[in-house]
């Protein structure tokens, strides 16, 4: 049986392509510029390979993931420049060829740079630059050869050429004007791509800068070869050379574009060891999040997990809606993406936020997602565990909100109602004792009236503990003024002028009293700060004292209900008592907004 011939990995239909296309271009290179080969075999090597060498980066990028439009671009060039060696012929239409594919070389590649990695022409400079590109390129040397003689641009006299109204002082005018605008052609290219970095993602920064430097480099080069034609008329000769040296710096193009495909391609191979090296320890869904942003180059990457019929982040807050696999849903942040990573049976694991720009890396992060994608099972239940316990915190968090409002409904209740009543049932007792005339009826009169204030100060007494109306009314700040005035230490406010929610309001003015109330009984101090300070991420408050220190929080004091009530909405409270030197309490929020 005959053996069936198998081409070898590396040699997969995709570079056989690549590699034919740089034959073809090699291949009419020489054909192009046979006669100038014959003398010159070492000039021919070299632009053989560099011209071998466009035209199999360019098939590579072509027939690639990224940059498919950039690779056409890239051979296109490559045919481009193997037909401007047909000026070694100097004979018939050859060299008015040659002169037109060298300007559609120029402009085929600043195209194929600018439309790199999106495949695309971004922005209006982009466009504007590639109008210009085409006017002064191809119209530039138009009206360079329809102010001069072939013989003027080191081709024989008998080619054919559209020489209109061929004038030397004004050929060379055209040439220096040509030149600096070139220059500033060239400049403008690398101005765009520079501004291009800091709206480009890391990755793609990493692959713009080497290519930015390329085409500095290469461009710089060309042109200043180019400069050696200008201001006299050239021969063959000098054409050919400033030829071969101008593709010799073009070709470093192609070569930054291999590298960065190549790095690209590292990247892809080596993500499941970066991701298993950042993975050692004990897991988390915040510590496999983080590895993704380190592995992905996206600090603003986050991760959401599938637990009881929706997702949670990272704290165990559910989504506010399910995301589309590959989008993300209404209301999602401008330039960013949503990937659905799922389990090897096909259920719901996992949805990551990327930056948009990551699309034109996807085998990148879908090496990574499989390369964590063992650490994302493993940490499945304890999203789910944290997910229950968030929606614990949520229950207890609404509980506190409702309790606030209820206390403050009865504060209301107690001052319109019953007080009302009790106040009006006071004065039908003083008319009653100023009506009887028997003594005995006037005194039980007004013992009944005094028992009835006492009970009505007991009841007003009841509805501050449970709402003051001034903290309704007025606010935090005039409030505790308030329960300042009545404490019997001097306390040093410094509060805000706006309002904050009612809840806050509320567990801010209960936590406060309390804090103030240890002061006094237990820390025996001679003066209390007490500091309100809104910021962006919370609301903290101090309260600060002088006295004996040493204080601990005991499981049934104050302090500890304190905590407590703090805990219930996402706060936290500190105690700082060393003994001797003070106390200090702070109490931080998470910011609700203040009115």
């Amino acid at each position: 049986m005959r053996p069936v011939l198998r081409w070898p990995p590396w040699l997969g239909a995709r570079v056989r392509r690549a590699l034919a296309a740089g034959a073809a271009g090699a291949g009419a290179a020489l054909a192009c510029g046979w006669p100038h080969w014959r003398a010159q075999p070492a000039a021919a090597a070299v632009t053989l390979v560099c011209c071998g060498g466009f035209a199999v980066a360019g098939g590579l990028f072509a027939a690639g993931r990224t940059g498919r439009r950039t690779g056409a671009a890239f051979v296109a060039a490559a045919a481009a420049w193997a037909v401007t060696w047909a000026a070694a012929w100097n004979t018939g239409a050859a060299p008015l060829v040659s002169v037109f594919a060298q300007s559609v070389f120029f402009a085929a590649i600043g195209v194929g740079v600018l439309l790199y990695p999106a495949g695309r022409l971004e922005g209006a400079a982009a466009r504007l630059w590639t109008a210009a590109a085409v006017v002064i390129m191809v119209g530039g040397q138009a009206l360079l050869c329809a102010v001069s003689r072939p013989a003027w641009n080191g081709f024989a006299a008998s080619v054919a050429w559209p020489a209109l109204r061929p004038e030397h002082e004004v050929f060379h005018g055209v040439q220096r004007g040509l030149a600096a605008a070139m220059t500033l052609l060239a400049g403008a290219l690398v101005v765009i791509l520079v501004a291009r970095l800091p709206r480009t993602g890391r990755l793609d920064r990493a692959l713009t800068v080497p290519v930015a430097v390329a085409v500095t480099f290469g461009v710089s080069g060309a042109l200043v070869v180019q400069s050696t034609l200008i201001g006299s008329d050239a021969e063959l000769v000098d054409v050919l050379d400033v030829y071969l040296f101008q593709g010799v710096f073009a070709t470093v193009l192609p070569l930054a574009f291999l590298g960065t495909a190549l790095r690209a391609r590292l990247a892809e191979l080596t993500v499941a060891e970066r991701m298993q090296r950042l993975l050692v320890g004990p897991l988390s869904v915040a510590r496999v999040r983080d590895a993704l942003r380190t592995v992905l180059g996206d600090d603003a990457l986050d991760l959401w997990m599938w637990a009881d019929g929706g997702y949670v982040d990272v704290d165990g807050r559910r989504m506010r809606a399910a995301p589309a696999g590959g989008a993300a849903p209404a209301g999602g942040a401008a330039g960013r993406r949503r990937h659905r990573v799922r389990t090897s049976g096909g259920e719901p694991l996992a949805t990551v936020d990327l930056d948009a720009a990551l699309g034109d890396h996807e085998p990148l992060v879908e090496a990574a997602l499989v390369a964590g994608g063992r650490a994302l099972e493993t940490v499945r239940l304890q999203a789910a565990a944290q997910a229950n316990l968030e929606r614990a915190r949520e229950a207890r968090e609404r509980l506190v909100r409702i309790q606030a409002a209820e206390r403050e409904r009865l504060a209301a209740d107690l001052k319109h109602s019953a007080q009302q009543r009790l106040h009006a049932l006071e004065e039908m007792l003083a008319r009653l004792e100023g009506a009887a005339a028997d003594p005995r009826a006037r005194e039980h009169a007004r013992t009944c009236r005094r028992e009835l204030a006492e009970a009505v100060a007991e009841l007003e007494a009841l509805a501050r503990g449970m709402h003051p109306a001034i903290l309704a009314d007025a606010g935090l700040g005039p409030a505790m003024e308030l329960v300042a005035a009545r404490t019997a230490v001097p306390v040093h406010l410094d509060m805000p002028p706006g309002r904050f929610p009612p809840e806050i309001e509320s567990t801010l003015y209960f936590a406060l009293c309390e804090a103030l109330t240890n002061a006094v009984k237990h820390a025996r101090a001679d003066a209390i700060h007490l500091a309100v300070r809104p910021g962006p991420d919370g609301i903290a408050a101090e309260v600060r004292d002088d006295g004996v220190g040493g204080a601990a929080p005991d499981p049934g004091g104050g302090l500890a209900g304190l905590t407590d009530r703090v805990r219930a909405l996402r706060g936290q409270v500190t105690v700082e008592s060393p003994p001797g030197e003070g106390t200090t309490v702070r109490i931080v929020l998470p910011s609700g907004g203040a009115a």
